[in-house]
């Protein structure tokens, strides 16, 4: 008998976001459900499997929001929901907890925290349809190699740049700057979540607009929200990924 994999159901209109969930929930050995870009998109996909988790936006087409999307398909059956949401409309949220999610993301969301979430839903306390808990959970599938060199195009030809010499990446304006320790900076058009899938495990996104080397941070000051780095370099730290930043530090009190 072939073992079951439960399968996630992605339902996000940004493509960028949605193919950061989709390859997160890749790499660990989940399939697909979607990813549908809108509520008719997703209950048709549901219509022919049903999945062992949903992961919504809230912020879909009024009218049909993430929430109602996911009333509709309750209806249906037990479903466990994560909602990702950079709303601040009170009133949506309190309907998304009523509902009560395993968890509702703040985007911009840390893959950490997402996996975090997705394990706790798939391997822990979930329920579905399909009673597939029942059986052995599937082993995740082993995280592709990140490469320990970046190419970036500089005028007409390709430079090499080691990953380990990247204090940090920001965005200015509609650009991302690679800034090496050496204070060399490049600029480049891939979005800063795209970068963070490329870049080994020492990064950390620390504001919404902002990743960094923990190898070069020389302080972090939560209170006045501040990392300061190799130079006169400082980064900001957005408070939606303090905790999960001081986790990763070691801290010696």
């Amino acid at each position: 008998m072939s073992k079951f994999t439960p399968s996630v159901l992605v339902v996000e209109d940004s493509p960028t976001q949605a193919k950061l969930l989709s390859t997160c929930l890749l790499q660990l050995g989940l399939p697909l459900v979607g990813p549908a870009a809108s509520a008719a998109e997703a209950l048709a996909l549901c219509a022919i499997t049903w999945p062992a988790l949903a992961i919504i936006d809230l912020g879909l087409a009024a009218g049909h929001d993430g929430v109602a999307l996911a009333q509709e398909l309750r209806q249906q059956g037990p479903l466990p929901l994560i909602f990702v949401s950079a709303t601040d409309d009170t009133v949506l949220l309190a309907r998304a907890r009523a509902l009560q999610p395993l968890a509702i993301l703040p985007k911009p969301f840390t893959i950490t925290s997402l996996r975090r979430m997705v394990e706790l839903a798939i391997y822990g306390q979930a329920r579905t349809p399909l009673d597939w808990q029942a059986s052995p959970a599937p082993a995740a599938a082993p995280e592709p190699a990140v490469s320990p060199w970046l190419f970036v195009r500089e005028r007409d030809v390709l430079m090499r740049l080691g990953a380990a010499d990247v204090m940090c990446v920001h965005t200015e304006q509609k650009h991302a700057v690679i800034t090496l320790v050496s204070g060399k900076r490049y600029s480049v058009r891939t979005p800063l979540a795209e970068l963070l899938l490329s870049l080994p495990d020492t990064f950390a996104q620390v504001h919404r607009s902002w990743l960094v080397n923990l190898d070069y941070i020389e302080y972090v000051d939560p209170l006045l929200s501040v990392i300061r780095l190799p130079g006169t370099m400082e980064a900001p730290l957005g408070r939606t990924y303090r905790d999960e930043l001081l986790r990763r530090l070691t801290l010696i009190s």
